[in-house]
């Protein structure tokens, strides 16, 4: 019968055990074999995921350079570690089997972009520049080894602090994951409703304003009047109408005159500097300072955008 830490029997002339499961019994002790067979196909579990497509373009955030998977629920997320299955060109630089790559820029969901180092490497994320791709027929890999650490994350910490920890674990280990899956998906669902400045965002929805409404043009996007029609021309509308283009009213300085392109206009109080014309009357007239009301003798009545407004004449 095998004895733990036996080693080689003389009387056996120093034959060497061929029966690797007897010989590490031998010296480990009997279950040792199955142990270290545990240990050694848990370092080469992996786990695989055939490429979609990629995109060259950044929208909104940096997706520039990111394989995009549209159907999947998940993908590989910050750190892990990847491979390819056959030798695929990126553009500038390619991607070999047996080479660790890191992932980097991951939303968790559909996307992830390659670095050669991870994020905690002390010369920092080196992305890898992907503009293009010359074979579509491989799969990434990644290593799912289950190391200390990942166990160490399900162990239940012996101080919680109750007020700020909430609990630990709240049901079983797949419920956890379910839920936070669904947390993801609503997020993600939730961030294109909201209003953001790095995209246009359009919706039909009705909008209650409540104080003021500042819209402005820093980049003179409509400096130019042929901007106007274009799509990213920033504007506040009604209706179809434009009412304004940037953080001006509608009104513009023509020499010593105001002017405006606007078909409807809505007035306040309403003031004639000079350079009146009013069609009918055939006369200029100008009241340049301050005049008695009482010197007027007529009242012409002026309707704008639904206003009524009277103009004071006085007889030449």
């Amino acid at each position: 019968m095998a004895r733990q830490n036996q080693g080689f029997r003389q009387d056996l002339n120093f034959e060497e055990n061929t029966n690797d499961v007897q010989a590490l019994s031998n010296l480990g002790g009997v279950g040792i074999a199955g142990d270290l067979r545990i240990i050694q196909n848990n370092l080469r579990n992996t786990s695989s995921i055939g490429y979609v497509t990629f995109t060259a373009t950044v929208a909104g955030v940096d997706t520039s350079g990111s394989f995009i998977f549209p159907d999947r629920e998940f993908v590989y997320t910050k750190d892990d570690v990847v491979g390819v299955s056959k030798t695929v060109s990126v553009g500038s630089t390619s991607l070999f089997p047996g080479i660790d790559y890191y992932v980097t820029g991951s939303n968790a969901s559909n996307r992830f972009q390659l670095s050669f180092t991870d994020s905690t490497s002390l010369t920092g994320i080196q992305k890898i520049s992907v503009t293009s791709v010359g074979t579509t027929d491989f799969a990434f890999i990644r290593k799912d080894p289950v190391t200390q650490a990942n166990i160490i994350n399900f162990t239940e910490p012996d101080i919680q602090d109750d007020e700020e920890f909430g609990s630990y674990l709240n049901g079983t280990i797949n419920e956890v994951f379910d839920r936070t899956q669904e947390n993801g998906e609503s997020a993600e669902f939730f961030v294109t409703k909201k209003y953001k400045g790095t995209g246009n965002t359009e919706t039909t929805e009705e909008i209650k304003i409540e104080g003021t409404v500042s819209l402005s043009d820093p980049g003179n996007f409509n400096a130019n009047e042929s901007a106007l029609a274009d799509a990213k021309s920033p504007g506040i509308f009604i209706g179809d109408t434009r009412a304004f283009s940037s953080d001006n009213n509608p009104w513009s300085i023509s020499g010593s005159d105001l002017q405006t392109d606007s078909h409807e206009v809505s007035v306040g109080d309403l003031f004639f500097a000079n350079n009146v014309t009013i069609t009918g009357i055939g006369t200029d007239f100008a009241s340049g300072s301050q005049v008695d009301v009482t010197s007027f003798t007529h009242k012409v009545p002026v309707t704008i955008n639904g206003e009524t407004y009277y103009l004071l004449l006085k007889a030449p």
